[in-house]
């Protein structure tokens, strides 16, 4: 299965037609996001959490960093997409992965402290379509009508979950909770420890970039096509689909 995954990075069926480009919709107020995000990863580095343990609060968090509510909430899900926090509803929120170890974290920071190009984004983007093709490949031959159920479920959520007054609403853009779910529901654990590495480093090129890749509107439209062709179990038009939702153009 992974062989037929990781060759032929252009579309399955489309043959080579140029492909669709990102929206690239810049990141507002760039410096108070970046500062906010940064602080929220020095405290999953420092130690002082250890896997399973619950995170602050979103108000204890927003007086700590000295940010809003709706700064953290929206720096919390970049995190939370990238497979290292858990929100459990009338929990909180929890630490699930501990950071790359240090040998992979040290290349790529090395690689992002070189400066983030369209030549990195367009190398993160092939290696991240592979990943993404590999997944749901995996999924879709077990995919049955109660997952399927939790995948429209979660879709609906992020579609409606809006931070107050729409701030840092485009950075919706970087929530990868739809593709991590389905690698969950795949069951193939070697499949999810390799994604929630290129989630890491996508979501972390991207706010260096300071684009975030699509719309919310955007990535619902096109999660709902994907789920569509999930239900009626047909495996190439979902892996068609896969492929053009990641495998864009940076203009």
């Amino acid at each position: 299965m992974l062989k037929f995954a990781f060759r032929n990075f252009g579309r399955s069926t489309a043959g080579f037609m140029s492909k669709t480009p990102f929206s690239m919709l810049p990141i507002k107020r760039t410096d108070i996001f970046q500062e906010v995000c940064q602080q929220l990863e020095n405290l999953l580095n420092s130690g002082q959490l250890q896997v399973g343990d619950k995170l602050p609060s979103e108000r204890e968090l927003s007086e700590s960093f000295g940010v809003s509510r709706s700064s953290i909430r929206q720096a919390l899900k970049v995190f939370e997409a990238a497979g290292r926090i858990e929100t459990r509803v009338g929990s909180g929120t929890f630490l699930v992965e501990k950071r790359l170890d240090s040998a992979t974290a040290g290349n790529l920071n090395e690689m992002l402290s070189q400066g983030v190009n369209k030549d990195l984004m367009q190398h993160l983007i092939a290696a991240r379509t592979a990943v993404e093709r590999a997944v749901f490949e995996a999924y879709a031959v077990k995919a049955n009508k109660g997952s399927i159920r939790v995948l429209k479920e979660l879709i609906d959520e992020n579609a409606q979950d809006k931070t107050a007054n729409d701030e840092f609403e485009e950075n919706a853009g970087l929530d990868l909770s739809f593709e991590a779910k389905v690698a969950e529901l795949a069951g193939n654990p070697i499949l999810s420890a390799m994604q929630r590495q290129i989630h890491q480093l996508w979501t972390q090129a991207w706010r260096i970039y300071g684009f975030v890749p699509e719309s919310r509107e955007t990535l619902h439209q096109e999660h709902c096509a994907i789920i569509e062709a999930l239900a009626s179990k047909n495996t190439p038009r979902v892996i068609d689909l896969v492929v053009q939702h990641v495998d864009k153009e940076v203009l």
